[in-house]
């Protein structure tokens, strides 16, 4: 047994070294751990990782874990061995709870990191228990030296897929760890079965909520009209309604309906908005346990868009901002309408809004179409605290020349510096009246304007467009991912767990855009898969998926306390004057609706 092993141990050093192996040495290796090593190898897992690495916590108690809880606790015990732990981990390797009936081998678990949180991916440790399961969703055992990770070889590990039996699809691992001593081969009998009762009772625990829907669908489309039932990971339609919500994102339209119905306003009347129509939905809320898992929608009607063709001397030449600033939202589609307007009026403007909205990005799609192929010069306002009269000098040599300028934070101008740069754009206004010259500027709060700032306003915001707050644009979340997706994953074709879809759709986002490129960057370079999860966000974007749904009307109000409080940088007394109601209102309001207000300032 000895001379086994070291020839396995020297086959493995080999294969590390070289990243091959000749005829005689891989017949040593089982097949299925030599596929695992040239994965791991070409992953860039090698031998040296001390432990599994923590990717992040767990956030949420998932239908998975829920199912595996009981039956993984009663199974540990019952196996009353020392030296071994029970483990269930995600569809992506991700240990999510372990069982040990043995204390002493819990705390050698924990030291090389076989504990929540922590990863058993491939690409993280290289052959193990966990990872390779995942990878080829088949049962499997890994022993000694099989694993690539120094710190795994004294170990055995026994690893079995857990699948939903109705639709067959991956869910997760279930993998018993042990000391390679005690080995046996009843164990991978008794781990798969385990995962099976696992994935069984991952059923048992969805299937009345999903019963209670399809009953409920099979009402409602045998009235023969267009109706549709959606709730959590649950959508189907009738092929009368396929034709209407074809233009629809289907895993955007429950948190839509969602935040429409409620157990005490169960009937409601909602217009879903899209490039390509204006479609009127009743919405019927499913009740199950006191609780909405989902509604009954029924098409009442849709207006295609239709786009009339104008005069000839009336049409742009060129193309609509919607063509490469997509979205539907009526705060964004209002925001592109007031644009369109001021570039068909070759107006100056000023956008307003709050950092990370995008004003700089509108102004260039703007001047893209009004003066294609010409790279605007961006001036920073922020640069005359150092530098003013330098500055000062760049925008009037720029202002002779014909390419188009850009003056970003014009709030940050002293009157006099703002009163110079007034005087300046007006002295040279061919610019100004082509429409070549814009800024941007925070939004407008309490504070009074300068003289000097009003003076520039009165000569640069001749247009004026408010761009509005992410939050405000939640039925554009999934055309906004997929512009980022496109920036950071363009070769994978991404989707999102309606969870995960939820929580980024109902966070805050006082950082705006910029905020939301920042996190979904971060979730794109953990690499894990291409299904973004719950569990894969940032736990404080993640928390958001279990808030209660709001009314319509209690979101608009949120909205507007949170605007208000922005506009005021946390002022209360400010906010409260601006909303028009006393500071207790206010202090109440924020905490019946759990506002965290240090977030909006992050």
């Amino acid at each position: 047994m000895a001379a086994t092993v070291t020839k396995l141990d020297e086959v493995r050093a080999t294969f590390l070294s070289t990243g091959r192996l000749d005829d005689r040495m891989e017949h040593l290796v089982r097949p299925v751990v030599l596929e695992s090593w040239k994965r791991s190898r070409l992953l860039g897992s090698g031998s040296g990782r001390a432990r599994l690495p923590f990717e992040s916590p767990i956030v949420s108690d998932s239908v998975l874990l829920r199912a595996a809880r009981p039956i993984l606790a009663n199974l540990a015990q019952e196996l009353g061995l020392r030296h071994s732990s029970l483990l269930v981990a995600d569809r992506h390797a991700r240990i999510l709870q372990t069982w040990s009936p043995d204390a002493e081998f819990a705390r050698r678990m924990e030291r090389i990191g076989s504990a929540p949180g922590h990863s058993g991916a491939e690409e993280d440790v290289g052959t193990n228990g966990i990872g390779t399961t995942a990878t080829a969703k088949r049962a499997g055992v890994i022993v000694g030296a099989e694993h690539l990770s120094d710190a795994l070889s004294d170990f055995a590990c026994v690893g079995a897929p857990i699948y939903n039996p109705i639709n067959n699809r991956f869910q997760g691992v279930v993998t018993l760890t042990g000391l390679v001593a005690d080995a046996s081969p009843i164990l991978p009998g008794l781990i798969g079965r385990a995962a099976r009762e696992v994935g069984q009772q991952m059923l048992n625990l969805s299937s009345m909520r999903e019963r209670v829907l399809f009953d409920a669908y099979l009402v409602a489309a045998g009235r023969r009209r267009p109706v549709a039932v959606v709730g959590g990971d649950i959508y189907m339609e009738n092929p009368s309604a396929t034709e209407y919500l074809r233009f629809v994102d289907k895993s955007s339209l429950w948190l839509l309906v969602s935040e429409a119905v409620s157990v005490s306003h169960p009937d409601r009347i909602v217009h879903l908005d899209t490039e390509e129509a204006r479609t009127e939905l009743a919405c019927s809320a499913v009740i199950f346990d006191d609780e909405v898992i989902g509604a009954i929608i029924e098409v009442v009607g849709q207006v295609r868009a239709v786009e009339e063709p104008p005069s000839r001397a009336a049409a742009p030449a060129w193309q609509p901002l919607s063509e490469s600033l997509p979205g539907a939202s009526q705060a964004w589609v209002y925001a592109r309408e007031q644009a369109e307007s001021a570039m068909r009026a070759s107006l100056p403007v000023v956008v307003f809004g709050a950092p990370g909205s995008g004003k700089l990005t509108l102004i260039k799609h703007m001047l893209d179409r009004l003066a294609p192929r010409v790279v605007p010069t961006v001036f920073d306002a922020q640069e005359t605290h150092t530098d003013a009269s330098g500055w000062m000098d760049r925008i009037t040599t720029a202002l002779a020349g014909q390419s188009p300028i850009i003056i970003r934070h014009i709030d940050q101008l002293e009157s006099s510096n703002a009163q110079n740069l007034a005087e300046r754009l007006s002295a040279a206004p061919d610019l100004l009246e082509r429409g070549l010259i814009h800024g941007t500027s925070a939004a407008q709060g309490v504070a009074l304007l300068s003289a000097g700032q009003q003076k520039l306003l009165d000569v640069l915001a001749i247009g004026r467009i408010d761009m509005p707050n992410l939050r405000e644009r939640r039925q554009d979340m999934r055309v906004i991912l997929k512009s980022i997706e496109r920036d950071y994953m363009p070769n994978t074709s991404i989707t999102y767990t309606p969870g995960a879809l939820t929580a980024l759709s109902r966070a805050p986002w006082p950082g705006n855009l910029r905020q939301l490129h920042s996190v979904m960057r971060g979730v794109f370079a953990l690499g894990r898969g291409s299904e973004i999860t719950i569990d894969r966000l940032p736990p404080a974007i993640a928390e958001y998926a279990r808030r209660r749904d709001l009314t319509m009307l209690e979101q608009l109000e949120v909205d507007g306390i949170v605007n208000a409080l922005i506009r005021c940088e946390g002022n209360k007394v400010l906010t409260a004057e601006m909303l028009g109601i006393s500071r207790s209102t206010l202090y109440r309001k924020i905490s019946g609706y759990r506002l965290d207000e240090e977030r909006l300032f992050l």
